[in-house]
């Protein structure tokens, strides 16, 4: 027997952590304890019959044997952050259906979807101007110097979408008496919020590294770091979970007396509409020429894209059960879930033509 069929709709936000904290001494000895930092955003949360409907008339109630299909539907506000699945808190999205059986245990069947706001980066201001840095360091051991190496990094841009390629055009000047190495690093900062207090996570998105670049020697050194599926940047909507994504170089000496490194940060934007037009952007340190190929490398992978994107799942975290504290024995249905992001796939040779 069936008691009825309803609904339950919820989109919220939530974060989770355990910090060891000195609470003082007793006995001569230091005392410890775990404290849990929570905080919750509910974003919607949707209940509604689906059968039997309110005003239906006895025959209406009555369910025979076999499957049964109930369309519904329910609204989404424009504003709602993406969906994200973090080591320490998500924004998590789902619906779940419950069978209500008197006298027995309710059945219920639940299930997560994504959702992605969209970023159009033709519309986004600064993300054709490219990212430029340049730094020395002079080195040296007990006053005494031993040279100088600089190292210099120039992108085709800031804004990217999944599936398109930073292209990097790294310069390393080593004139010390050791070898140098540099690094490129996209890396993805997250950021949980719980009142005053804060967790911080740092995951790798793509690195490049060259080692022992000769000494007394110019290097030049081209790269390409592809844009994986990932939450949109911009993160709006959500008070308790904050996140962007930074490109990262650092140039180094091998030498065992040399400490310094050149140490460089700045902020790539990720968006879910490609851009149309790219032009060549003045540079202040490198080659013209050079920025003008890579404007054009830049301007054919647009034009090689699929119109449409794919959604793929993102790498960087695992799939997550998403059965919590108000779920019982009975929840059964789609419980391990990994969101889907727009990835945009190259063109086949045939398609491309």
């Amino acid at each position: 027997m069936v008691g009825g069929l309803r609904m339950t709709c919820l989109g919220r936000a939530y974060v989770y952590w355990k910090e060891v904290e000195n609470v003082g001494h007793k006995g001569g000895r230091q005392r410890v304890e775990a404290v849990e930092n929570t905080a919750e955003e509910e974003y919607f949360n949707f209940r509604f019959p689906i059968w039997p409907q309110d005003g239906s008339t006895l025959e209406d109630q009555m369910l025979g044997a076999g499957q049964h299909t109930f369309p519904f539907q329910f609204h989404l506000a424009s504003d709602l952050p993406p969906s994200f699945e973090g080591n320490y808190g998500y924004i998590r999205y789902w619906t779940k259906a419950t069978i209500d059986k008197p006298w027995k245990f309710d059945h219920h069947t639940k299930r997560a979807f994504t959702i992605i706001p969209p970023l159009d980066l033709n519309l986004a201001p600064g993300v054709t101007d490219p990212i430029q840095y340049r730094g020395e360091i002079r080195t040296g051991c007990c006053c005494l110097p031993s040279g100088r190496f600089s190292g210099a990094i120039a992108t085709n841009g800031r804004g990217f979408v999944p599936g398109t390629d930073v292209i990097l055009t790294v310069t390393v000047d080593n004139h010390t008496s050791s070898t140098c190495f540099a690094e490129a690093k996209l890396r993805m900062n997250i950021t949980y919020l719980a009142g005053r207090r804060y967790k911080q996570e740092k995951k790798t998105v793509a690195t490049a590294y060259r080692e022992q670049i000769p000494r007394g020697k110019d290097y030049i050194w081209k790269e390409k770091l592809q844009i994986p599926p990932l939450p949109p940047s911009h993160l709006k909507g959500c008070k308790i979970i904050k996140f962007q994504y930074i490109l990262q170089f650092n140039v180094g000496s091998d030498a065992k007396c040399s400490w310094d490194e050149i140490e460089f940060e700045d902020e790539i934007i990720i968006g879910t509409k490609p851009l149309r037009m790219v032009s060549t952007p003045k540079v202040e340190h490198g080659n013209q020429a050079v920025a003008k190929a890579t404007a054009s490398v830049t301007q054919q992978q647009l034009s090689e894209l699929e119109g449409q994107p794919r959604y793929k799942e993102c790498s960087l975290f695992a799939s997550v059960n998403i059965k919590d504290k108000d779920d019982t024995e009975h929840t059964l249905g789609e419980l391990v879930f990994t969101p889907l992001y727009a990835f945009y796939a190259h063109k086949k040779p045939s398609q491309a033509k």
